[in-house]
């Protein structure tokens, strides 16, 4: 396999991604002129699910609710 560091190679293997939809999943951060960002951060949470914050909510109402009861009536 020959790789290049040109960007329309970068574009052709993204497009070519079986993991690409994957993508769509998660908040993007944007850069300070609002563009996309290059994000490597291995020493992080990772980028924030868009699922996550529907489900800490959910939690969030459930303790709220249930208190410490919740512990033996929890999913």
């Amino acid at each position: 396999m020959n790789f290049s560091s040109e960007r329309a190679y970068a574009l052709a293997q993204d497009a070519v991604d079986s993991l690409r939809h994957y993508r769509s999943l998660f908040h993007l951060p944007k850069g300070k002129k609002g563009g996309e960002v290059i994000y490597f951060c291995g020493n992080s949470l990772g980028l924030q699910p868009r699922t996550v914050e529907e489900a800490l909510l959910r939690e969030l109402k459930h303790w709220r609710e249930e208190a410490v009861e919740g512990h033996f009536r929890g999913e």
